[in-house]
């Protein structure tokens, strides 16, 4: 069994890291490739690519934490290289930023992936894909307001949000077709060379078969332990927006303090958690959860599921109502002090 401060744990980050930045390199070629292709460059920011494609492969290969380090780092860099279109710092965090990085999540699915399964890693393509729309259909709504009008007070009627979700769509929704089509091709070499020697060592602990004690699906997950305490950040985030806009005037000059865009960060990371939490309660074994309950008490993962998802998702459905209290009290109220 491997050991922590060991010569093999040191060798399986080392592993881990190189295949990371194989497929952090992999998907900046790729999109830079496609970046000199005609019509497959939307004008306003946006591109047909299979980019994201080795990001998925990153998390499917090496577990959440790399598949996160990946995709975050991929966001930046598309950005900062590629044919970037940051209107703003709303547009530059949605697009780009959590963007790419919600590409992370096929992490989860890793176990699947080892197990030689299609449908799981294929699902969580789909879900990866959702996220990114979610993400750039608000910096959409961000975008189409602050060009038109000169200020950052994002809108949300009708065809707002039916030209942002078309033109998001529009190169989204091919990307993933063509992401899954190239896996679906290639999967067997990918799952014949999972097993291969040189990949032994980048596998993560949860795809491991049980040597003696088992790790679990919630084995050495830090992040999930501060869930509630993100989400309770962002009920306080839910809560200063819904907090009238301020004007006051000093030596002359007029000024202005409005926390609505708390209300736009609260309903975006929010529902990241909550799609996360979500996702960690599906790869929970039930028999593990429920196994002796009512004479033995919940299982860890069982005490882990009350204590951390839950709260969480709760959390975040009150940190996105307040949000939205927030939204409508400033743009259908007008409050003001």
């Amino acid at each position: 069994m491997e050991k922590h401060g060991t010569r093999s744990s040191v060798n399986k980050g080392v592993m881990q890291m190189v295949v990371s930045a194989m497929m952090l390199a992999l998907a900046v070629l790729l999109d830079l490739f496609v970046a000199y292709i005609p019509g497959l460059n939307w004008p306003n920011g946006g591109t047909i690519t299979i980019a994201m494609l080795p990001l998925f492969l990153a998390g499917f290969l090496c577990g959440p934490f790399w598949g996160f380090a990946v995709s975050f780092l991929f966001g930046v860099l598309d950005m900062l290289i590629g044919t970037a279109w940051g209107f703003n710092w709303a547009s530059i965090l949605l697009d780009y930023i959590l963007g790419f990085g919600v590409c992370g999540v096929c992490g989860f699915f890793s176990r699947a992936f080892y197990r030689k399964s299609l449908a799981l890693p294929i699902a969580g393509m789909i879900l990866a894909g959702l996220l990114r729309f979610l993400c750039s259909f608000l910096s959409g709504c961000v975008v189409m307001w602050d060009v038109a009008y000169g200020s950052f007070q994002p809108h949300f009627d009708a065809a707002t949000m039916t030209y942002s979700a078309v033109y998001n769509l529009g190169y989204i929704l091919p990307s993933i077709v063509l992401s899954i089509i190239v896996f679906s091709l290639i999967a067997k070499p990918i799952f014949l060379l999972s097993d291969s020697r040189v990949l032994a060592n980048v596998r993560p602990k949860s795809t491991m078969k049980d040597e003696g004690k088992s790790q679990g699906i919630l084995g050495g997950v830090l992040f999930d332990s501060v869930l509630p305490f993100l989400a309770i950040a962002l009920v306080v985030c839910g809560a200063l927006s819904c907090v009238p806009t301020i004007t006051y005037s000093a030596a002359g000059d007029e000024f202005v303090v409005d926390f609505l865009a708390l209300g736009y960060v609260a309903i975006v990371f929010s529902f990241v958690l909550m799609v996360y939490s979500f996702v960690r309660i599906c790869l929970l074994k039930p028999s593990a959860l429920y196994k002796d309950a009512l004479t033995k008490g919940l299982s860890e993962e069982g005490k882990c599921l009350v204590r951390r998802y839950v709260p969480t998702i709760f959390l975040g459905l009150l940190a996105i109502a307040l949000s939205a209290v927030g939204l409508f009290l400033h743009f259908s109220q007008g409050v003001l002090l």
